[in-house]
This record gives structure tokens, C-alpha cells and sequence, in this order.
């Protein structure tokens, strides 16, 4: 495959801290996600954007000369760029401009798979190109008509094009609130059998689904080494090592600069995060910039209000870094891909969920002694004590699950 030539864009910024050099790293990943190789970066320093041409009239013609020499099809910017700034860079630029948010969006529609991620993805699309609507190459006078008949008072073609955005807008909001309300359907059939729910979080690219198929034995979560190689919330069973069955969620990666749009598109499934009971927030240990993206992941759960809730952080890819045991000191070190370390995390978790436990001291009937593999499924079984007309058994249980087993099972004393 031919992949096409990018030139990409950064500005420093003195009053800010995160490196530019990194970000750009970043962006040469996405563009070869998105089909483009990087042919050259470029960097300018400023105090704050141009509001005309973002990085100022000067450098955007420097540019122009880049492009001539090398051939470049596209000019990728590091950040996202107002219509006007692109409107007056695609004139004097000879090559396709595009912005960070507008590559992810392209990214995200390659890989939405599922009717829900489709949706999601136009919507966010649709917020994009709303303000970007232009009206070149037509005359004032040309105007449609109510019927369709072109002249007299009417409406310009522009602005029929954005009442068909804002019209498709409404509808894909409608279809969304429908999955919702299907998920929430779910959540609450969910509820009538409780199971823990753990969602896995964390930047794109740290291993979530790789993670997922070890944790099932299935394989059946894509996985791949490339930014946001699934955006489809996948949900799986898995038993505990002491017998308990939890529910694991796998949900789409963040990444720095997220363009505000998707992440409000994709709020319904981002709401599954805050439905959990558990957040295991992964992070990639041989990323020499974890710190900083470990806390880009953790302003995201704290923009979608999932920041109180019970989180550990694991550092995966393990088997890839020495010194592990004295760099991570304190946190889980695994490797999803081979399985090290995963044990010990599933018994911890176990452990966290069974504080929520109570502690209870049953006599199941004979005729009843199928509920015993519930329990076990749902909590954990202390002692067991066959008598002459029933069996004493001490658990421990949550409070839902146990209200489930008296309102089934009548007959249970305790």
C-alpha cells in the first residue's frame, strides 16, 4: 500500500508544559494509523495562536515551499484549528490541511464497528463540519426557492446544508438515547442478578483488550498495536480464583487533546465506567511518558465523574522493562500478553470486592441445595456442615445477592 506523504505541525507554547516533541510523536502515530507516513515535523514557538493562520502568515508560506519540494499530500496540525485559520492556511498551502481532531475523528470512523460506535462517531463528525460549511464558488443571487425553483426569496444553498447537519444531528442524538435507553435495560436486568462490574480504562494502546482476551482464554477482543484499535465496549464473564464470576468491560482508550465532541458522543458508552464497581486504570510501563499519560487518562475519568470510584492502577507490559519491582514499587506489575502477574491481580481484586461483603450463617434444606453453586458465584463460602435434615453453611455475600437468594429461596433460615 501507498501510503501518503504528511508534513506535521506543532507549536510550543511558552506558558505550557507538556512537550511539544512528545505530542508530535503522538501525531506521527495517529497519521500512520490513519494511512500517512511522516516526511517531516516541524515546530514553531509562539505565545499564543495566530488568529488568522495559527502558526502566522510567514511560517504558513515557509510551509508552502515544503510542500512544493517534497511532494507532501497533507499538512497535519498538532492542535485543533478554528474554520478560519483553516480556510486562510488551505490558501496559501498547496496540500490537504488537517487538524489532530479532525485526523482522530477519521481514525475513529475506520474503526467503529458496531451501530452504536457508527453513531457516535458521525455525531462527533457532524459537530466538526458544522462550522466549516463553506460557501465558495457560488453567487450571492443563487438562492432555492420553496419549491425548488431558483431566484426569488429563498434559501441559500449554505444554509440548507447546515439545516440538514443540524437535522441529521437531532436525528443521530434520537438514536443514541435509544441504545441508551437499551443499555440502562441491560444495567438493570443486570441488577436483578447482581454481578460485579470492572471496567478497564486507560490511554489508548496500554493493552485493555489484550488484557481482556488473557483474563476470557477466547481471543475474541481485537487487539492490535495501534492507537484506538477498538472503540466497541466489550463485556466479558470471568471467574475469580476463588469461584466468583465478576463482569470485565473493555472501553475505548483516551489520548491527549480528545476533541471535546467525542467524548461527549461517546458519553452513553463512557457511562458504563460509572456503573462499575471497580476501575482497573492500566498503564504502560515501557512508556517512558506513563506519568503524563497516566494523568490525561485520569482527568477524563474525572470530566465523566468516574473519579471517586474504586481505582487500580496496574502497570502492564511488564515483561518489557527491568527494575520493575523498584520502579513500580507499590502497584501491580503485569503482562497481559503472557500472563504474569495476572493471578495475583484477580485474588486482589477478589479481596477488594469481598469488603463490601457481610458475613452470614445459613441452613439450606436439602430440596434446596442448588443454591449453593449460586453462592458461590456471587460470594464466598467460609464452611460447610452436613447435618441430618439440612446443611449449615457460614458465607460471605453482598447485599443485593443476598436479598436475590431469600426472595427465591424461602425456605433458607438465617
Amino acid at each position: 500500500m501507498v501510503r501518503k506523504k504528511a508534513i506535521l505541525v506543532g507549536v510550543e507554547y511558552s506558558s505550557r508544559n507538556s512537550s511539544v516533541f512528545k505530542s508530535l510523536e503522538e501525531l506521527e502515530q495517529l497519521a500512520l494509523t490513519a494511512g500517512a507516513v511522516s516526511i517531516l515535523k516541524l515546530i514553531q514557538k509562539r505565545v499564543k495562536p495566530d488568529p488568522g493562520f495559527f502558526i502566522g502568515n510567514g511560517k504558513a508560506e515557509e510551509i508552502q515551499k515544503f510542500c512544493i519540494k517534497k511532494n507532501a499530500d497533507f499538512v497535519i496540525f498538532d492542535d485543533e484549528l478554528t474554520p478560519t485559520q483553516q480556510k486562510n492556511l488551505e490558501g496559501v498551502i498547496p496540500a490537504r490541511i488537517i487538524d489532530r481532531t479532525r485526523l482522530i475523528l477519521d481514525i475513529f470512523a475506520r474503526r467503529a464497528h458496531t451501530r452504536e460506535a457508527k453513531l457516535q462517531v458521525e455525531l462527533a463528525n457532524r459537530y466538526y463540519q458544522l462550522p466549516r460549511l463553506k460557501n465558495s464558488n457560488m453567487a450571492f443571487e443563487q438562492q432555492t426557492g420553496a419549491i425548488g425553483v431558483r431566484a426569488g426569496f429563498g434559501e441559500k444553498k449554505l444554509e440548507i446544508d447546515k439545516r440538514n447537519i443540524r437535522n441529521r444531528i437531532a436525528f443521530l442524538k434520537k438514536e443514541i438515547l435509544k441504545i441508551k435507553y437499551h443499555r440502562e435495560t441491560q444495567r438493570s436486568r443486570r441488577r436483578d442478578v447482581p454481578i460485579p462490574v470492572i471496567s478497564i480504562v486507560g490511554y489508548t494502546n496500554v493493552g485493555k483488550s489484550t488484557l481482556l482476551n488473557y483474563l476470557t482464554k477466547t481471543g475474541s477482543a481485537y487487539a492490535d498495536n495501534k492507537l484506538f484499535a477498538t472503540l466497541d465496549t466489550t463485556a466479558r464473564r470471568v471467574k475469580l480464583p476463588g469461584g466468583k464470576w465478576v463482569l470485565f468491560v473493555d472501553t475505548v482508550g483516551f489520548i491527549n487533546k480528545l476533541p471535546h465532541n467525542l467524548i461527549a458522543a461517546f458519553k452513553s458508552t463512557l457511562e458504563e465506567i460509572n456503573s462499575s464497581d471497580m476501575i482497573l486504570h492500566l498503564i504502560d510501563a515501557s512508556d517512558t511518558d506513563y506519568r503524563e499519560k497516566e494523568k490525561i487518562a485520569l482527568s477524563v475519568l474525572k470530566e465523566i465523574g468516574a473519579d471517586k470510584m474504586p481505582i487500580i492502577n496496574i502497570f502492564n507490559k511488564c515483561d518489557l522493562v527491568e527494575h520493575k519491582n523498584i520502579v513500580y514499587r507499590g502497584c501491580f506489575c503485569i503482562s497481559a500478553l503472557n500472563g504474569e502477574g495476572i493471578n495475583e491481580l484477580l485474588t486482589s481484586i477478589e479481596q477488594k470486592l469481598e469488603k463490601d461483603m457481610e458475613y452470614k450463617k445459613i441452613s439450606v434444606p436439602f430440596s434446596s441445595l442448588p443454591v449453593v453453586d449460586r453462592i458461590k458465584s456471587v460470594g464466598k463460602i467460609l464452611n460447610y456442615r452436613m447435618l441430618r435434615d439440612n446443611a449449615e453453611i457460614e458465607i460471605l455475600i453482598d447485599k443485593k445477592n443476598w436479598s436475590q437468594i431469600k426472595k427465591r429461596l424461602p425456605d433458607i433460615i438465617g
